[in-house]
């Protein structure tokens, strides 16, 4: 009869002890925005990109790397409509 009790007491100690424990808090996802860069295609997190504005509309780059490769890309597009413009 005593091992029953003791068995019992054991048990509820266990069981109090176990409903004591802090509960879990579930890891909240941040949701973060990606973009994709228009030189080489990688998808980057806001955070981590290299911004750059070029005629009011920002762009982001995976690197300052493609932010000057973008940026020559893009001064030669200029130029190319420039002279086809006085062309005519």
């Amino acid at each position: 009869m005593r091992i029953l009790i003791w068995l019992l007491v054991g048990y509820l100690v266990y069981r109090m002890l176990r409903g004591k424990k802090a509960p879990e808090i579930a890891k909240e996802s941040v949701a973060t925005e990606t973009f994709q860069d228009p030189v080489c295609g990688v998808f980057v997190a806001e955070a981590d990109a290299v911004v750059g504005n070029l005629e009011g509309k920002r762009y982001h780059f995976c690197s300052m790397g493609c932010l000057q490769q973008f940026e020559k890309i893009e001064q030669q597009r200029n130029q190319a409509t420039t002279t086809k413009a006085e062309e005519r």
